[in-house]
This record gives structure tokens, C-alpha cells and sequence, in this order.
């Protein structure tokens, strides 16, 4: 799916999905989207009027492992996203969260 075209409204039927991701070394990861919702972005940053309203999504990974941020493929049977660029900003005994932004 070309990602200047998804939106949150796309994204929320699918929370609870798990979505798989390989790491450059082979290693394979399953992720659960957590969370779709909208995202405020300040008048100060916001140049211009964006084409869709910005929003992000939140993974939660294995506790054991926190993935640098980087760009990820991330694939369910219901959908693929190619190149998201994932930042951890959580973690606990329960799991690695993860945001991804897209405005």
C-alpha cells in the first residue's frame, strides 16, 4: 500500500492485528498494532494544509527486544506496510512500544 494514501480511518479496523517484520539480519519479529489514532501537529510546524489529518500508529513488540529506530517493513495477511518508519518510545516488562507518524 503506497503510504501518502493511508489513513487512520483505514488503519483503526485493523488494531489487534498482528503485523511481522525481518531484520537486515534474517531475524523475525511480530509486532501488534496497538493503537491508530488522529495526531496534533502545532500551527507553528503545520507549513501547510496537509493532504489527509495526520495521525499515528503504536506497535507493541517483544520486552526482550527494542529495535533502533529505523524504516520497517511491516506485514499481515490483511495488509503490508513498506518503509515505516518506527520510533520506540516505551518500554516495560510487557512489551516494546513503537510510534509511527504520518502527517
Amino acid at each position: 500500500m503506497d503510504l501518502g494514501e493511508l489513513t487512520c480511518e483505514m488503519m483503526k479496523p485493523l488494531v489487534g492485528t498482528m503485523f511481522d517484520l525481518t531484520l537486515a539480519d534474517g531475524t523475525q519479529m511480530t509486532m501488534k498494532l496497538d493503537d491508530a489514532m488522529l495526531y496534533t501537529v502545532t500551527a507553528r510546524r503545520q507549513r501547510s494544509k496537509p493532504k489527509r489529518e495526520p495521525f499515528a500508529l503504536y506497535f507493541l513488540g517483544d520486552p526482550s527486544v527494542v529495535l533502533p529506530q529505523n524504516m520497517y517493513t511491516l506485514r499481515s495477511e490483511a495488509l503490508t506496510l513498506e518503509n515505516v518508519f518506527i520510533v520506540p518510545i516505551g518500554h516495560d516488562d510487557e512489551a516494546t512500544e513503537y510510534e509511527a507518524v504520518f502527517t
